[in-house]
């Protein structure tokens, strides 16, 4: 009998986990969006303005701000995630925040 396999449903700890892993996915969750929203505001801007102009500087500034921002949070998500089993949610806000730092690395070189 010592070496059977008994399965039981899910638990405690279980539940434990998935609070723990929601708890450090959903800071980022909220801010995606607005994060979006400011790429794709900046990346206007960028195009809108004459390079050199006053503008355009300032965004290309707030567009490296943003960009490290976004891998600031994305750093901190991998350190917490990896205390963690897997996570297919962590695993899908992972690639969401690399799409995001792919497209504000476009609109930068884009800009250049």
């Amino acid at each position: 009998m010592h070496n059977q396999i008994h399965l039981v449903s899910a638990g405690a700890s279980d539940a434990l986990i998935e609070t723990q892993s929601a708890g450090i996915i959903q800071p980022c969750r909220r801010y995606i969006e607005g994060w979006q929203l400011r790429a794709t505001y900046l990346a206007e801007q960028l195009a809108l303005h004459p390079r050199g102009s006053d503008a355009y500087e300032l965004a290309e500034t707030r567009l490296a701000e943003l960009r490290g921002e976004i891998a600031a949070n994305r750093d901190y998500l991998v350190v917490e995630a990896s205390r963690l089993p897997p996570d297919d949610l962590v695993d899908a806000t992972l690639d969401e925040l690399d799409a995001l730092l792919a497209s504000l690395s476009r609109a930068a070189s884009a800009s250049s």
